[in-house]
């Protein structure tokens, strides 16, 4: 956490920098300094962070992702179209059903 360290040296050297150069009429300026400092981290926390999580997480199942060879290939392409086979199959079926018993209810 070499980076987290430095940022708190960073704000810390910061704030002493601006007590130093700031007169005390510029106290509340300074106090407002620090809380946008401190919104700004909440903003990397809850936004930034996650963010930058999810791109490195895509980027490695990428590179982990290798393209199927023609054996495993067919089996998915078979696979999906005896899904797309029965789907279609269960959609006639209610279809046909449901024709008559339209016509039943509704009296034509």
């Amino acid at each position: 956490r070499k980076s987290e360290r430095f940022h708190i040296r960073y704000i810390q050297h910061r704030t002493q920098y601006t007590t130093t150069i700031l007169p005390s009429t510029f106290a509340a300026s300074k106090n407002k300094y620090i809380s946008t400092m401190g919104q700004q981290e909440g903003f990397n926390e809850v936004l930034i962070q996650p963010l930058q999580q999810f791109a490195k997480d895509s980027i490695h199942l990428v590179k982990k992702c290798t393209k199927p060879d023609r054996k495993e290939f067919t089996a998915i392409a078979r696979a999906t179209g005896i899904g797309f086979l029965i789907m279609g199959f269960i959609g006639f079926f209610v279809k046909l059903v449901h024709i008559p018993i339209n016509n039943i209810l509704v009296g034509n």
